[in-house]
């Protein structure tokens, strides 16, 4: 082969929740530095609001930790103010340090100075799209962010259109159909339709749809199969080595 024509990877490769490892936890600013560290193109997160109107990523409606005495602790994110919230130990063996529930704005900052994107899981649907949107612009990183719609579709997509107009979406591929994305112009350059299903006949769904396809829940085991069908995106659980898969999907790649 001429030596002009190299491999280059050319999906995105998404870290859920960040990369962990020893005291490590999910969701928190260390494992979205350590998946940076690793070579992450994106970090996958989740956004909810608190009481105050503060959004902060946790995958569930409560927060579950430690008080500043080290005592369990459990509060429901909708029903607390972020002054408590974010002070909740989430991970306080972490070799890089305590580590306390983020803000979804010191996520985007971390993003934008290690040049990563983010998806942003809208966990509150509508109620949330919007001031995602404007936070995500504020911080620097218009067009850098997908949006995960949680069913809210194509509502959603053209609310957030009208403050990141360069922004990208993910969803089912129950929820990215043509028909429920047709209001929307352009959809199939913008919206990407994930799937753990990694059959000919789920792999035809994302395609007739439109949408950009994006494989989840990759591991050692399961990630050559998915890249058969050839993904926009490939995303990773927070315990999966991504970058080592990355590494030998290149290697093994026939050109």
């Amino acid at each position: 082969m001429d030596e002009m024509f190299l491999k280059k990877k050319t999906w995105i490769s998404s870290a859920h929740q960040g990369y962990v490892t020893g005291g490590m936890r999910s969701n928190t600013l260390s494992a979205f530095y350590l998946a940076a560290q690793k070579g992450a193109d994106m970090i996958e997160t989740d956004a909810r609001t608190t009481r105050d109107g503060v959004l902060v990523c946790n995958h569930d409606p409560d927060v579950r930790g430690f008080d500043g005495e080290g005592r369990p602790a459990v509060y429901r994110i909708s029903e607390t103010d972020s002054g408590i919230i974010t002070r909740i130990v989430l991970a306080p063996d972490d070799p890089a340090g305590v580590q306390y529930v983020p803000t979804l704005k010191e996520a985007l900052e971390l993003c934008y100075y290690t040049g990563m994107r983010i998806n942003i899981d809208l966990k509150e649907g509508m109620f949330s799209a919007e001031a995602a949107a404007r936070l995500t612009v504020g911080s620097g990183m218009r067009g850098r962010a997908v949006y995960a719609t949680n069913g809210a579709g194509a509502e959603a997509i053209k609310a957030i259109l009208a403050i990141d107009p360069e922004a990208k979406f993910i969803d089912t591929v129950r929820n990215y159909t043509k028909e429920n994305l047709a209001s929307v112009p352009g959809y199939g350059a913008k919206c990407y339709a994930y799937t753990g299903d990694f059959s000919q006949e789920t792999v035809n769904a994302v395609r007739e749809s439109g949408c950009m396809l994006a494989a989840i829940s990759l591991n050692a085991d399961n990630a050559e199969e998915a890249f058969r069908h050839h993904p926009d995106m490939a995303e990773y659980p927070h315990t999966s080595d991504f970058a080592e898969i990355d590494r030998r999907i290149m290697l093994n790649a026939r050109v």
